[in-house]
């Protein structure tokens, strides 16, 4: 019999249950809860960031993004900076960071954080 695999979203981390056989069941926890402080400094941390680009010139004052290039470059070249962000990107949260902060180079931003 094949094995099986299949997740749930279980507070802010995933949790996956892997099925071998007829009744072997493990689970894998990944990801530690997120309070709400968490998400409090993803959020500002975000904001902080878009702010900084704007002042740049790669993002207009809508949130459009006017240089990709220099988004990319940004986000590459300072990963410490955006160290709850990326926390909050890889326990689940993504999501709730962007229903606060919604505009184009904010998607770009996560998208950016969560690949590293």
């Amino acid at each position: 019999m094949a094995d099986h695999v299949f997740g749930d979203k279980i507070s802010g981390g995933v949790q996956y249950k892997q099925q071998s056989g007829r009744d072997s069941n493990m689970t894998i926890n990944n990801g530690a809860e997120l309070t709400r402080a968490d998400l409090d400094a993803a959020v500002s941390e975000l904001h902080a960031f878009v702010a900084q680009l704007t002042r740049d010139g790669a993002v207009s004052a809508d949130g459009a993004v006017t240089d990709p290039g220099a988004v990319v470059a940004a986000v590459q070249s300072q990963p410490g900076r955006l160290k709850a962000l990326g926390r909050a990107v890889a326990g689940g949260a993504k999501d709730a960071v962007l229903s606060v902060v919604q505009n184009g180079v904010a998607a770009l931003i996560v998208a950016l954080v969560g690949r590293g």
